[in-house]
C-alpha cells in the first residue's frame, strides 16, 4: 500500500507510504491520494486531516519513471490526474495539516501547500526544482507560492531552484511552526485533534471565506459573508456554543 489512511477520534492521518523512494509519488499513487481525500471529505466521522510521509521524508515529488519521455496526450492525462488530486486536497472542507520532514520537492511541496497549515521539521528541505529538469512548475505551484509569499519571493524560489529549510519556510510564511523531526507529526495531530473538537461547520465556512477572499473585492467579501452567517445561526453547534457561553461551560460540538 503506497497511500495509507487511519482514523481515530475524528482525525484522519493520510500517509504517503513509500519511504524507500523518499515517498516519490507514482501516477497510481496520485490517483490513490486524490481518492483518499474524496472519501474523507464524505466521511462525517472525520473532522480534520493530517497529511504526512512515511519514514524520514515527506515527498520527493514525482517518481522518476513518470517524468518526461511521454507523448503529449499521455502527458496531458497525467497532468489532469495530478490536478484532480490537488483539487481534492485543497478543496476539502475539512482542516488539513501537513506534517513535513526531510525532503519536500516539486509536486510534493505543492501537496503540502494545498494543506491549510504546514508544520515543518528543522531538517525539512523544500525545493521547487523544475528548472533543473527543464520544466515549468506544475501541481499549482506558481499559484500556491504566490498566494503565500507574493510574486517576487515566489519567482525567486522557482527561478533559483534553491532549497528552503524549515526555519526559512517559517520565516517566509510557508510553515506555521518549525520543530525537531520527532515532534512534527505529534504536533500536527494535536492541532488536528483540537480542530476535530470544534464546531465543524464553523471551520468549513471559515475555510470557504478564506478561499474566496483572494479573488474578491471587499464588497464582494461582505456579500458572501452575508450569505453564510445566517445559515450558521441555524446550526446545532451554534445553539450549543451559545448555551455553553451562557452556562459558563465548555461546549460539546457535534459537527451538526
Amino acid at each position: 500500500m503506497t497511500i495509507s489512511t487511519k482514523t481515530e477520534d475524528g482525525v484522519a492521518i493520510v500517509t504517503i507510504d513509500r519511504p524507500d523512494k523518499k515517498n516519490a509519488v507514482t501516477q497510481e499513487m496520485r490517483v490513490m491520494l486524490g481518492d483518499a481525500f474524496l472519501r474523507l471529505q464524505d466521511d462525517q466521522t472525520v473532522r480534520a486531516i493530517v497529511l504526512t510521509g512515511a519514514g524520514s521524508d515527506f515527498c520527493a515529488g514525482a517518481d522518476a519513471s513518470g517524468i518526461g519521455g511521454s507523448d503529449i496526450p499521455t502527458s496531458m492525462t497525467r497532468l489532469r490526474q495530478l490536478h484532480r488530486t490537488m483539487a481534492a486536497i485543497a478543496g476539502t472542507n475539512k482542516p488539513v495539516i501537513g506534517a513535513v520532514s526531510g525532503v519536500c520537492i516539486g509536486a510534493g511541496w505543492s501537496l503540502a501547500l494545498a494543506c491549510d497549515f504546514i508544520i515543518a521539521a528543522e531538517d525539512a528541505r523544500f525545493q521547487m526544482g523544475f528548472r533543473h529538469l527543464g520544466l515549468a512548475p506544475d501541481a499549482g505551484a506558481a499559484w500556491l507560492l504566490t498566494r503565500y509569499v507574493g510574486l517576487m519571493q515566489a519567482k525567486n524560489i522557482v527561478y533559483s531552484g534553491r532549497f528552503v529549510n524549515g526555519h526559512q519556510a517559517a520565516a517566509l510564511g510557508l510553515a506555521l511552526e518549525t520543530l525537531p523531526h520527532t515532534q512534527v507529526l505529534p504536533r500536527a495531530v494535536d492541532i488536528a485533534s483540537d480542530y476535530a473538537k470544534a464546531a465543524t461547520l464553523s471551520l468549513v465556512m471559515s475555510k470557504r471565506l478564506f478561499d474566496a477572499a483572494g479573488a474578491q473585492t471587499f464588497e464582494q467579501a461582505l456579500a458572501f459573508e452575508a450569505n453564510i452567517q445566517p445559515l450558521m445561526t441555524r446550526t446545532q453547534d451554534n445553539a450549543e456554543g451559545i448555551a455553553a457561553y451562557r452556562d459558563k461551560r465548555k461546549p460539546n460540538f457535534t459537527g451538526a
